[in-house]
């Protein structure tokens, strides 16, 4: 492995516990928090930074709401799921939640973000529709109309975490999966 690979790496393990920092507002939470989403990406065979990455924007977009850092930790997990269920490729996958991260950081979740998500991530795309009780057709309307808010997004997935969960377990891990852990 050449040395700008390991600068590649450190610099992304900085980058993401500066996030953590933000979004928790301490170091020694920030630490925990590292800790709980790599092993979430582990288990879940995603991208580590992508998740951190997500968790942070959920964490920093719904401060407001009082969202604890447990129920954050265990939606992160069940998109993370979700997003393997959707057999996309690591780097669609790291795409879509990147966007989906982003939507939820505006608060709302439309237009490109959305679109990414529906069209990478199936199965995410799928969780949020049956949390919100609508056809995944109608997510594109709800997105316009702003209705599709971080909180919204949130309550889907915890809503669907189970369903999520027991399809995920009886999945295999790929060979890009195994080398992506």
């Amino acid at each position: 492995v050449s040395q700008s690979r390991y600068i590649e790496v450190a610099d992304a393990f900085t980058n993401v516990a500066s996030r953590l920092n933000l979004a928790t507002g301490s170091i020694e939470k920030a630490t925990i928090a590292q800790q709980r989403l790599f092993e979430i990406a582990q288990k879940t065979r995603n991208s580590f930074t992508a998740t951190a990455d997500v968790f942070a924007r959920f964490a920093t977009s719904t401060q407001q709401l009082g969202i604890s850092q447990e129920r954050l930790f265990d939606v992160t997990k069940t998109l993370n799921q979700a997003i393997t269920l959707s057999g996309s490729s690591a780097q669609s996958a790291q795409a879509a939640m990147i966007q989906l991260g982003q939507g939820i950081a505006a608060g709302t979740l439309r237009g490109e973000e959305l679109n990414s998500v529906l069209e990478q991530t199936p199965a995410v795309a799928r969780a949020i529709a049956d949390g919100l009780g609508v056809p995944v057709g109608a997510l594109k309307k709800l997105g316009e109309q702003g209705k599709l808010t971080s909180e919204m997004v949130i309550e889907a997935l915890e809503k669907m975490a189970g369903k999520i969960d027991s399809d995920f377990n009886k999945t295999t891990a790929t060979v890009g999966q195994a080398c992506t852990q």
